[in-house]
């Protein structure tokens, strides 16, 4: 069974924006390579909004001209913080060519696009599958090259 989904995974409950909270998780990247300016991507703790009963995750992405503390929303805390994930992965994709941190090659900032499971178990399991297949496919291409330098330096 699919879970239950939401249109937009980051709104705001009635009364207004609730604070970042406890930081459970921060980033900081680099703007431009220089170390001059850097963008701090900061994850709140997941709460339970009581109006609603779903949770939010608040986060921020400070640097890119926006302090604003927004929030991703779930079922569950856990769903909340996975749609966090995704909101910060979003909000920094049109930046990605001028950001870098200590972790990631150029453009590739650590925030890996989620397999759906929207549509239910079935086209999760099949896109899981295809991308496993791609992954196999991609390491033997890789030790395939290996094998072949390896055998040149000798």
């Amino acid at each position: 069974m699919a879970t239950r989904a939401k249109r937009s995974t980051t709104k705001k409950s009635a009364p207004g924006p609730h604070a970042l909270g406890t930081v459970i998780a921060e980033r900081t990247l680099t703007v431009g390579g220089q170390g001059d300016s850097s963008v701090r991507i900061r994850i709140g703790k997941p709460r339970k909004d009581r109006a609603t009963g779903d949770y939010f995750c608040p986060y921020s992405l400070e640097g890119l001209g926006d302090r604003t503390v927004r929030e991703a929303w779930g079922m569950d805390s856990m769903q909340a913080l996975q749609n966090a994930l995704q909101a910060i992965r979003l909000g920094l994709t049109p930046h990605a060519k001028a950001l870098s941190w200590a972790g990631g090659q150029d453009g590739w900032l650590g925030f890996p696009k989620v397999i759906p499971d929207l549509f239910g178990p079935a086209f999760t399991l099949r896109l899981e599958k295809l991308v496993d297949r791609e992954t196999d496919r991609f390491a033997r291409t890789l030790e395939g090259r290996g094998k072949r330098s390896t055998k040149h330096q000798r």
